[in-house]
């Protein structure tokens, strides 16, 4: 442990060095991980993209030459498809009997709901979970749906001759709309009831008022006020939610830091926005469409795109 760097400016030293290989520090850091914990570690980061249905595929990489039946998930991630977690969760699930997840800073909205299907959150004090209120095109689907119902009192309180002062606001909306607001506030709420009753909660009794509790908690748009409000592991301890804190299992803290830290420096240097990463010889990504002055990869494992 002691010569794997920790801080950012450590590492940016470290990998500016000519000749060094990101990759080699990495699997360095995971093999060290996976010491600690007692089981293989899968790394799925999607800075600056989001979670989607074609992840399976390194989902599927990442899961497919692993015989242990408990895995970790370091997951760096703002989010995404529901619909893309549901998947990922079912193929985990199937293989796996026990998953914890492993997050050094944010694991916001659908990355949150992929973190209820695990047995346990292992968080550093910088890592945070988010809302899992749905976004419509960038609209939460709560403030679509509540400025219609502020509408229809409006003009049940003023009478129809006020309807044409809210014709422009009515405008803006239409039945589809509203009820794909409604289906995916549903949606939300069913898995992330599903995932903590079925994983997370499924060794105790009488746990359904705790898990409403924790999903109206973590739905509440009115209680957040934005979709990219971070929820900090001690208020969702006092939520409820199963979380341990990193420093408290020894030596965990500064290699999961420092493996956050080399995926910042390697994907801002690199132009990349998505990796799925192990120690068995997965090791590809997604680039972003354009970046300015890319680094040249490592000849060795090279990076394949979607």
């Amino acid at each position: 442990m002691s010569d794997i760097p920790v801080t950012y400016q450590d590492i940016f030293d470290l990998l500016s060095e000519p000749q060094r290989n990101p990759y080699d520090l990495r699997e360095k850091t995971i093999k060290a991980i996976e010491e600690i914990i007692k089981m293989p570690l899968l790394c799925y980061i999607t800075r600056k993209s989001s979670i989607e249905e074609d992840d399976i595929t390194g989902f599927n990489d990442l899961i497919y030459n692993i015989e242990s039946d408990s895995i970790g998930i370091f997951l760096i991630s703002n989010g995404g498809s529901a619909s893309a977690v549901e998947r990922i969760v079912n193929l985990i699930r199937s293989k796996f009997t026990k998953v914890n997840f492993y997050i050094p800073g944010n694991a916001y909205s659908a990355a949150t709901m992929m973190c209820f299907a695990g047995d346990s959150v292992i968080m550093l004090s910088q890592g945070t979970l988010g809302p899992i209120d749905p976004q419509i095109e960038g609209t939460p689907a709560y403030a679509i749906l509540k400025s219609f119902e502020d509408i229809q009192q409006k003009l049940k309180d003023e009478g129809p001759a006020s309807i044409s002062a809210y014709m422009p606001l009515i405008a803006k909306y239409n039945l589809p709309l509203l009820e794909l607001c409604r289906n995916a506030q549903q949606l939300s709420e069913e898995l992330a009831k599903k995932y903590l009753t079925k994983y997370m909660f499924a060794q105790e009794k009488d746990n359904q008022q705790l898990i409403d509790e924790i999903v109206a908690f973590f739905l509440d748009y009115g209680i957040h006020k934005t979709h990219g409000r971070s929820i900090d592991r001690d208020t969702a301890i006092a939520k409820g939610l199963k979380i341990e804190k990193a420093e408290t299992i020894n030596s965990l803290a500064p290699l999961l830091l420092s493996l956050h830290n080399q995926y910042v420096f390697f994907m801002e240097r690199n132009g990349f926005i998505k990796l799925f990463e192990n120690s068995r010889g997965i090791h590809w990504g997604t680039p972003a469409h354009q970046f300015v002055n890319p680094m040249p990869m490592p000849p060795q494992r090279p990076f394949m795109p979607q």
